[in-house]
């Protein structure tokens, strides 16, 4: 009975530290705005329980940069407040998740390209090209609905309506997010709702 009293602690106290890992904050060459994100991010990190949206625990901030989820994911300096930061932070670990998944994500994109025949690329509408776009659409629909379970749903849609890129995308989101909705459940790639 002690035994097996004693090998359920040691259990629970490695699984609690196995979800709370740490993420491990670097800078790309140490400029002083990529240490202030840094230290924002961290301060994020400590304001909220980011634990369910942690998929990579290697984050780099780099001056002048577009955010990137592969192989490192990697914040800019670009000026935005602590929701856009936010928004950003769990749009790019959505990638990790959504790429662990890629049975899930090849459906997924299989109904959106019927139902969204002609989706723009680039231009700030869309992303780099069709399959981004498409696969966008799972990524931003999941960024929107665990932001707005973090901050709410008014903040949220503020920070996603803010952005001058993917406005299509988040655009369709928001009109279309009971479809979108449906389409991230149907292939078990729904992490918020």
């Amino acid at each position: 009975m002690r035994l097996s009293i004693l090998l359920i602690t040691l259990l629970s106290t490695f699984l609690m530290q196995a979800q709370s890992t740490p993420v491990e904050i670097t800078t790309k060459n140490g400029t002083k705005w990529e240490k202030g994100v840094a230290q924002r991010v961290q301060g994020l990190l400590e304001k909220h329980d980011l634990s369910k949206w942690i998929f990579t625990n290697k984050v780099m901030v780099e001056d002048d940069v577009i955010p990137h989820s592969h192989p490192v994911l990697t914040l800019s300096t670009r000026k935005q407040n602590d929701d856009g930061l936010l928004s950003t932070f769990i749009h790019e670990q959505l990638h990790w998740y959504v790429d662990a998944r890629p049975e899930g994500a090849e459906k997924a994109i299989a109904e959106f390209r019927k139902k969204y025949k002609n989706v723009p690329v680039r231009n700030g509408r869309g992303a780099r090209d069709e399959y981004s776009t498409y696969m966008h659409l799972m990524v931003c629909y999941l960024e929107y609905k665990s932001v707005a379970e973090l901050i709410g749903e008014e903040s949220a849609r503020k920070t996603i309506q803010s952005n001058n890129h993917y406005t299509w995308i988040y655009e369709t989101i928001i009109k279309d997010q009971k479809y979108i909705g449906k389409v991230v459940a149907d292939y078990q790639l729904n992490l918020v709702d």
